[in-house]
């Protein structure tokens, strides 16, 4: 436990204890201990991810190789400089997917560790894509990242489509939560891109289940 200033002011002997000079010269050289003191014992706190703020977390992203700045214009006029938060999500990601084994039931554990209020489905379709599936209400800017491959891990040579639902479940059987839910209230997916939902046709004009989407 680290001693108070008082603590060593009182230590000083009789014959120098009224003296302001040395008294004044000595807390000063006392403060400037304590303080070098303090900094080193919450260094933890000061350079932890999830708790970390502003040059901090940058000096973070040196070390992890993540810069703020990401290469792309987010949506909704926002700054292409994250702000904190979505920085420290960013940090997290790198380093999970950094860890990653390449399973899917992997991806879904770090989606856990980033994000408690949202939630995702992986397709596999057999054909080097997948589908996933996004439902909860993450920011614009999250969901700019993850369209952009920042955040899910993604094997190489695979490609991914996102689909997702806005503020609503998606539309599934035999569940019903916040994320999936069944007629009246589940939300048929779509992409950034999707195609019309269709009988009899499946190429690139028209999709049935599980590609096509309504068309509002």
């Amino acid at each position: 436990m680290s001693k108070t200033n008082q603590y060593y002011l009182d230590l000083v002997t009789s014959e120098y204890k009224n003296s302001p000079k040395f008294t004044a010269w000595l807390t000063g050289f006392i403060q400037h201990i304590t303080d070098s003191t303090e900094i080193l014992n919450n260094m933890d706190t000061f350079f932890s991810i999830d708790t970390a703020i502003g040059a901090q977390l940058d000096i973070l992203g040196v070390i992890i190789g993540v810069n703020r700045l990401v290469t792309f214009q987010p949506s909704n006029g926002i700054s292409p400089i994250l702000d904190d938060d979505t920085y420290r999500i960013l940090l997290k990601s790198t380093i999970l997917k950094n860890q990653w084994d390449g399973l899917n039931s992997s991806v879904l554990s770090i989606w856990n560790i980033l994000f408690s209020d949202t939630s995702i489905v992986i397709k596999d379709n057999q054909n080097m894509t997948e589908n996933i599936f996004i439902s909860g209400n993450p920011s614009s800017i999250v969901r700019d990242l993850i369209v952009n491959g920042y955040i899910v891990p993604k094997p190489q040579g695979v490609r991914i489509y996102y689909y997702y639902t806005n503020h609503t479940p998606f539309f599934g059987f035999d569940l019903s939560n916040n994320y999936v839910s069944g007629f009246d209230t589940g939300y048929w997916a779509h992409s950034n891109d999707p195609i019309p939902f269709g009988f009899d046709e499946n190429d690139t004009t028209r999709g049935g289940f599980d590609s096509g989407s309504w068309i509002n």
